[in-house]
């Protein structure tokens, strides 16, 4: 079983996908790896960061969560974080970029937690 973690991005919340994500363009030299409209947000990956663009009333249920978090194996990150006491607040979902969840860890931290689909997983880390 595997709990390796891949990669964490800064999770940017804006109402303002297009200039936020411009801005980063510049910063980081490139444009973004991934972006997509899921559910109620407008998400950029661009570099080190996850740009979620939406209206304040939908982000405000990610302020104060860190994360995303990429994994190997979500399923074993899932048995793991339970196992050492954590509590899942959102369970395993499919989105775009693969598969995820939420989970408070015993210190009261939320976190979002991400296996790429393997198309993606791909295209991030080659």
């Amino acid at each position: 079983m595997t709990h390796r973690t891949r990669k964490t991005y800064a999770r940017v919340l804006t109402n303002d996908l297009d200039g936020t994500v411009e801005v980063l363009r510049q910063l980081v030299g490139r444009a973004p790896d991934f972006q997509v409209t899921f559910g109620r947000f407008d998400i950029a990956l661009i570099g080190d960061f996850c740009v979620v663009a939406g209206i304040d009333e939908a982000l405000d249920r990610y302020r104060g969560t860190v994360g995303p978090v990429i994994v190997e194996d979500l399923d074993a990150t899932v048995t793991l974080l339970v196992g050492s006491g954590a509590e899942v607040t959102v369970p395993p979902f499919d989105g775009p970029a693969g598969r995820g969840f939420l989970v408070r860890h015993p210190d009261g931290v939320e976190f979002e937690y991400v296996q790429f689909h393997s198309e993606l997983d791909r295209q991030v880390f080659g």
